[in-house]
């Protein structure tokens, strides 16, 4: 492969030559050749700045504000996070106000803090900021005003502008003067920093995302992560050699909050699961497993993938291999983590790996943007870059004991919270092979759903169900109307003003429970009009109709309180062309239409059932 030098130099050249988007171009192939140093990504940041400066970037997936909160400097840090950013598709655009006035942009709501309005506000804090003494006999309270500090930014933040919060925790100092006893003794400063970590997690609201920056510092090696010379001339922290490790950190939790997580693991099999190959080798011979190294490390990935889909990432299975020995280890292997029962999907045919993919995303109903591919085959992995570019393939060697590594360092799977449809994300997606048969037997698509038994509750939003109904604004990309993020502290205060009107719901059928699948914001915009704020369902029940069941408990709602106007609004993104024809399907009327957004309304009375509503023939409503 060209050297990352080269291809950098390439778009220089490229650059000055006038040629913007081929430098845009040969940028975004040096950063995917994986030279993360900071040396090279800051050269790649200058370069991206001139670009930028020239003409915008390619159209990115998604866009953001960023503000960024510190009280140390950010000249190197900022323009390496916003690289990164671009390289995943996703365009930064960053504010950070003037060294050592954080608390003065908090509370003063005039501040360019809040005129910025960022989407997400990164406080990067470090042990220094917390202030406390290397040892304090009375140390609870000292330690209680350090978390008040913290907690009094996030209450304020949320208060003047409803947005997500990145907390970072508190790293430690390198050289402890009080040695192995600043861990042992509960006043001393190790040691308070460790509990001021663990109360900051316990009280943390869901807007709230705490950076492990004590694990990203381990990670990076402690020694190394600190500079003293660079703190004392320019308060540069951490040292700069570690601004690419932070800022990747920092980039996993923000396309989190965007709803951006990858959502599928997908997995090679041969020397990717387990050593050799199953088809030649057979049963006996493949590595999976002690007494051998390999194959222990092999089984560890196994564990790894195991534990990825316990907490709700999906397993499938992409590998040219013949079908029933692709299957025989996760079958028959007494050495194997992983089962059938694991994969939402499972490919082993003699197919092209990228027609298989597309095939995969379209069973799974995922985009693959949300597909991450390990494989150990370097052929294999180019080829899907060039063909799939939108798939994640990481780059990985031959040894398995650094394929864990690989996946661990990328932070693909970063998340701001678990709930309890996340973990039973595999076994829903299990049962719709169950759901493809009952389509496969059925005479027309009405007996498929009348089949399927369907049952819908829903009702307004609550403190139980808030924390799922966040979630899904925070995640849902494909069938949302709007695409708008507001937090759970913003849903709540919806919620509470009485004008609004609210609801979840929630689907189940003959196969198993989906959990909350759908919300509804509809804001009150004078005293007999409502605008649907947010529209969205989840995908993984698209192509049951829930959709119509939810708009026409709308109209009802509607005609219950008086309301004559209903205004609608459809913001198109890259991922949400599925729905583009949703309003006028239920009747609204085109009002207004830019390169932004396109606004519709309709009038309650006459809005009428369609044709194609199954509610009393397919899905029957039960009382939340």
């Amino acid at each position: 492969m060209e050297s990352t030098k080269a291809i950098l130099e390439q778009a220089r050249e490229q650059r000055r030559s006038g040629d913007l988007a081929g430098a845009y171009a040969s940028l975004r192939q040096a950063l995917l050749a994986g030279d993360a140093t900071y040396d090279f990504l800051d050269k790649a940041a200058e370069l991206f700045h001139r670009l930028r400066k020239q003409s915008s970037p390619p159209v990115s997936a998604c866009q953001c504000k960023v503000a960024y909160l510190c009280n140390h400097t950010v000249t190197f840090h900022l323009p390496i996070l916003e690289l990164l950013a671009w390289s995943e598709g996703l365009l930064l655009e960053t504010y950070a106000p003037a060294y050592g006035t954080v608390m003065q942009e908090v509370l003063n709501p005039s501040s360019g803090l809040y005129a910025f309005k960022p989407e997400v506000v990164v406080i990067a804090s470090h042990w220094r900021d917390a202030a406390l003494p290397a040892f304090s006999e009375n140390f609870e309270p000292v330690l209680q005003r350090a978390l008040d500090n913290i907690s009094q930014k996030w209450t304020v933040i949320l208060e003047h502008n409803p947005c997500r919060i990145i907390q970072h925790n508190s790293d430690f100092p390198a050289w402890d003067s009080y040695g192995a006893l600043g861990g042992r003794l509960g006043g001393a400063r190790t040691a308070m920093l460790r509990e001021l970590n663990h109360q900051m997690a316990q009280i943390a609201p869901p807007q709230v995302a705490i950076l492990d920056q004590a694990l990203v510092s381990a990670n990076f090696g402690r020694e190394r992560w600190e500079d003293d010379r660079a703190w004392h001339l320019a308060k540069q922290h951490p040292a700069h050699a570690a601004l690419p490790i932070l800022a990747k950190a920092q980039l996993a939790l923000i396309r989190a909050g965007l709803g951006l997580t990858k959502k599928v693991l997908v997995l090679d099999l041969d020397n990717t699961l387990w050593g050799g190959v199953i088809g030649e080798d057979g049963l006996g011979g493949i590595k999976l497993g002690p007494p051998d190294a390999r194959g222990e490390a092999h089984q560890a990935l196994q564990q790894y993938c195991r534990e990825l889909k316990d907490r709700g990432i999906l397993l499938a299975v992409c590998s040219k291999n013949n079908p029933e020995d692709a299957r025989l280890p996760f079958e028959k292997h007494e050495a194997s983590v992983l089962k059938l029962t694991d994969f939402a999907a499972f490919s082993a045919n003699w197919n092209d790996k990228a027609a298989n993919l597309l095939n995969m995303a379209d069973k799974l109903n995922l985009g693959l943007d949300s597909f991450v591919l390990l494989d150990d085959n370097p052929v294999e992995r180019a080829q899907i870059r060039a063909r799939l570019p939108m798939v994640t393939v990481p780059e990985i060697g031959a040894d398995p004991s650094e394929f864990i590594a690989a996946l661990g360092k990328g932070r693909y799977f970063e998340a701001w919270s678990m709930s309890a449809e996340d973990r039973q994300r595999t076994e829903s997606y299990a049962t719709n092979v169950q759901r493809e048969s009952l389509l496969s037997q059925s005479q027309s698509e009405a007996d498929y759903l009348r089949e399927l038994g369907m049952v819908s509750e829903h009702g307004p939003f609550d403190e139980t169900t808030l924390p799922r109904v966040a979630q899904l604004v925070g995640k849902t990309n494909q069938f949302n109307l709007t695409t708008i993020r507001h937090s759970l502290e913003e849903l709540r205060h919806i919620a509470a003003d009485q004008t609004n009107w609210t609801q979840w719901f929630r689907l189940r059928d003959r196969f198993g429970d989906f959990g909350i699948i759908g919300v509804i914001v509809a804001l009150a915009d004078g005293p007999d009009t409502w605008r649907i704020d947010t529209l969205l369902m989840s995908c993984r029940v698209m192509g049951r109709r829930m959709e119509q069941f939810m708009v026409r408990t709308l109209f009802e709602a509607a005609k219950h309180k008086g309301i004559h106007q209903i205004a609608g609004e459809y913001r198109p993104t890259a991922k949400n062309n599925v729905v583009a024809g949703i309003y006028p399907a239920f009747g609204f009327r085109k009002v207004k239409e830019t390169s932004e957004e396109v606004i519709y309304d309709l009038t309650v009375a006459d809005s009428q059932k369609p044709a194609s509503f199954v509610t009393g023939e397919a899905l029957t409503e039960s009382s939340s």
